[in-house]
């Protein structure tokens, strides 16, 4: 079965689990489900001793099944803020020429219909234009005041082909702005699904590992396998930190005394 049949398997549980009841994960979500990973081969291994504390024997295809749907559900996030990282980094490097060429045709407007005060007026309105959105329906409606009105442009021998290429560029930047926001404000669905597949997964985590840390209480290296490797190593790190600066601050306070 695949991680994508699993997600979608979990899709109803994902859907009733409330907003108030989604955790986030503290640790790297890598990480996370490799320790998941790992859990599974530990409990089916120990699955007797486990059912026989009292324990859901269901719990460990649960686990195996929630781990494949949050990994899945993590890609698909992953893949989402891609996309849409390509889309705001494709609209940074293209929309230079937007602004360019929308300058470029004003000011060569301007001066062509200097003695045009309709057209003038017509210019003025583009020129207030304030968004991105206006910016690029400007090149449209500049492209059609050019070919409607060509004779003063020609006077000053302005190239018509930029009307056509204000024409071409409204169309492409258009689409390419539809794109990008479309991706940057949306709901960000992919995300809620992300943090419920995981909230899922870690109500079978916690309880298999409770079941684990209770069957094998008077077996050490065996209980390690139920909690979590990765707090473990952090908090013996943290703990060294501390005690080194503490030896550093006694070293400091003696060194002080003696002088």
């Amino acid at each position: 079965m695949s991680d994508q049949t699993d997600l979608l398997k979990l899709m109803d549980e994902i859907t009733a689990l409330q907003a108030t009841s989604v955790k986030h994960c503290r640790i790297p979500l890598e990480i996370y489900l490799y320790e998941a990973e790992r859990l599974h081969t530990r409990a089916s291994i120990d699955l007797s001793q486990l059912i026989s504390a009292g324990m859901d024997e269901t719990l460990v295809e649960k686990l195996l099944a929630r781990t494949k749907a949050l990994r899945r559900a993590q890609l698909n996030w992953v893949e989402q803020t891609s996309e849409k990282r390509k889309a705001m980094d494709s609209w940074k490097s293209e929309s230079p020429a937007l602004f360019h060429l929308r300058k470029d045709l004003l000011d060569s407007m301007t001066f062509a219909y200097r003695n045009r005060e309709d057209l003038l007026q017509k210019l003025s309105a583009i020129k207030k234009s304030n968004s991105y959105a206006e910016t690029i329906m400007d090149l449209s409606l500049l492209a059609t005041l050019g070919r409607n009105n060509p004779a003063p442009l020609l006077a000053i021998n302005y190239d018509l082909s930029q009307l056509d290429k204000a024409s071409q560029l409204a169309k492409q930047m258009a689409k390419l702005r539809g794109n990008v926001c479309g991706r940057m404000y949306t709901k960000e669905e992919t995300l809620t699904i992300r943090d419920k597949a995981y909230t899922l997964l870690h109500e079978v985590v916690n309880e298999i590992r409770s079941y684990g840390k209770f069957v094998f209480r008077n077996h050490p290296e065996l209980r390690k396998a139920y909690a979590s490797q990765h707090r473990r190593e952090r908090n013996a790190s943290y703990k060294n930190t501390r005690r080194t600066k503490s030896s550093s601050i006694e070293l400091n306070l003696s060194t002080i005394e003696k002088n």
